[in-house]
C-alpha cells in the first residue's frame, strides 16, 4: 500500500504545535468521549471503553511527529493507526461510522490547537495537524475495508461448501427420480383412464430436470470460481458436441415443441479445445435461448476457419440464435454479470447461466459476446482460437 505524501510531518518540526496537542489532550479526549458516546449509540461499552483507551496513544503519535522532523516518528504514525480502535470490526460498525468519529476528532484537535496556542494556526500548521489525521484515517480506512473482506471470503466459502454439498447430493437423487418418473410414465401410458396422471407426470419431471440444471450451474459457478476446472485440450468432432446438445435437451424440446436446428461448416469440422468447456458454455447459450425464445427455433451454427470468412487466429465460431424478444440496449453490459438478470419474461432462473458461459470461455481464450434486436430476437458468438 503505498503511503500519502506526509511533507509537512516529516520535513517541518512544529513544537509548538506539539506542546499545544499534549497539554489539551485531556480535553480533546473529555469532549470526544461525550460526543461519540451521542454519535454512536450502537457501539456497547466495551468498543467505546477500547477505543477511547487507545485514541490516547495516537495523539501522542500525532505528537511526536509533529515535534521532530525525524521521518521515523512519521513512519510510527503510520504503524500504529490500525490499532486505534481495530475492535470495532467486531462490532456493528459501519465505514461511515468510522468517518464520523475521525471527523469529531479532526474538528475537536483544530479548535483545541487554536485555544492551546491563543491564535488562529497557520496553513502549515493546519496542513500538518490534518495530515496526521488523514494517515490514521485512511490506515484505519484500509483495515477496516480488509476485515469486511476476509468476513465476506470466509461466510462466502462457508456458503460455498453447503452449496456444493446440498446441489451434489440432491442432483443424484433428484436424476434418480427423474428415471423412476419415466418408467411410472411408461406403465401408466397403456391404459386411458390414467392420462391425465400421464400428463401430471410430465409437470413433475420437467420441474425435477430445472432444478438439476439449476444445481448444475451453481456447481459450475463453484468450480470456476475456485479455479477448479484445468483446461484438458482434446481433438473431437463438432457435430458430436451438437449431437450431445439434442441429448440434453431432448425432453424439454419434445414437451415445448421446440425445434432445435444445429449446422456445422463443414459437417467434418473438428477442434483442438476443451470439450467440456465448450460443451458448459454452448449448453447454457441454448438453454438460455429456448427460455426466451417464445418456443420458436433455436439456431445453433458453428463454422470453421476453412471458408475464410473468420477474422484471423479464429479457428471456429458458434452462434446461438433465438427469435425472442431481444434485448434492450442498456441491459447489454450486465448480461455476463453473475445472478443479474435481462428482462425476464416472466421466466424463472438463477441468473448464472450466462456467467458461467463467460466464465468457461474465459479459460478456452475464447471471446463470447452478443448482438441483438429489440422483438427479433438475440444472437450469441463464441470465437475459440486454435490452442498455441
Amino acid at each position: 500500500m503505498t503511503n500519502p505524501p506526509m511533507d509537512e510531518l516529516r520535513s517541518r518540526p512544529m513544537p509548538e504545535l506539539a506542546g499545544g496537542l499534549r497539554a489539551r489532550k485531556a480535553i480533546i479526549l473529555s469532549r470526544w468521549r461525550d460526543t461519540v458516546r451521542t454519535l454512536l449509540r450502537q457501539a456497547d461499552e466495551m468498543t467505546r471503553r477500547q477505543l477511547e483507551n487507545s485514541l490516547p496513544a495516537l495523539l501522542d503519535r500525532i505528537a511526536d511527529a509533529l515535534e521532530s522532523d525525524d521521518p521515523a516518528r512519521t513512519d510510527r504514525l503510520i504503524d500504529f493507526s490500525p490499532a486505534h480502535g481495530e475492535t470495532r470490526f467486531h462490532q456493528a460498525f459501519s465505514l461511515n461510522q468510522l468517518l464520523m468519529e475521525y471527523a469529531v476528532l479532526r474538528r475537536m484537535v483544530i479548535q483545541e490547537m487554536s485555544h492551546a496556542l491563543g491564535r488562529d494556526l497557520q496553513a502549515e500548521e493546519s496542513v500538518a495537524l490534518n495530515q496526521g489525521i488523514d494517515v490514521a484515517l485512511r490506515q484505519a480506512a484500509v483495515a477496516f475495508a480488509d476485515f469486511q473482506r476476509a468476513a465476506i471470503e470466509r461466510e462466502t466459502a462457508a456458503m460455498s461448501k453447503f452449496l456444493s454439498f446440498v446441489s451434489h447430493d440432491l442432483r443424484g437423487g433428484l436424476n434418480g427420480a427423474v428415471l423412476m418418473i419415466e418408467v411410472l410414465k411408461r406403465e401408466l401410458s397403456r391404459q386411458q383412464q390414467f392420462a391425465q396422471a400421464v400428463q401430471d407426470l410430465d409437470v413433475v419431471r420437467r420441474s425435477v430436470l430445472d432444478t438439476v440444471r439449476t444445481m448444475e450451474r451453481f456447481l459450475y459457478a463453484e468450480r470456476l470460481r475456485l479455479g477448479r476446472m484445468p483446461v484438458r485440450i482434446d481433438d473431437f468432432n463438432v457435430q458430436d458436441v451438437l449431437a450431445e446438445l439434442r441429448r440434453v435437451f431432448e425432453y424439454q424440446l419434445r414437451d415445448e415443441q421446440i425445434e432445435l436446428q444445429t449446422f456445422v461448416e463443414p459437417p467434418e469440422l473438428r477442434l483442438q479445445s476443451d470439450r467440456q468447456l465448450i460443451t458448459i458454455v454452448v449448453q447454457n447459450l441454448v438453454s438460455n435461448a429456448m427460455k426466451y425464445g417464445k418456443r420458436q427455433p433455436v439456431t445453433v451454427r458453428a463454422i470453421g476457419a476453412a471458408g475464410g470468412a473468420l477474422p484471423p487466429a479464429v479457428a471456429c465460431r458458434i452462434a446461438v440464435a433465438d427469435r425472442g424478444p431481444g434485448i434492450a440496449p442498456e441491459r447489454m453490459q450486465e448480461l455476463f454479470r453473475p445472478y443479474v438478470r435481462a428482462e425476464t419474461y416472466g421466466q424463472q432462473g438463477a441468473g448464472l447461466g450466462l456467467f458461467i458461459a463467460r466464465q468457461a470461455a474465459e479459460l478456452l481464450g475464447a471471446r463470447l459476446w452478443a448482438e441483438s434486436e429489440p422483438a427479433k430476437g438475440t444472437t450469441f458468438y463464441l470465437d475459440l482460437v486454435a490452442p498455441k
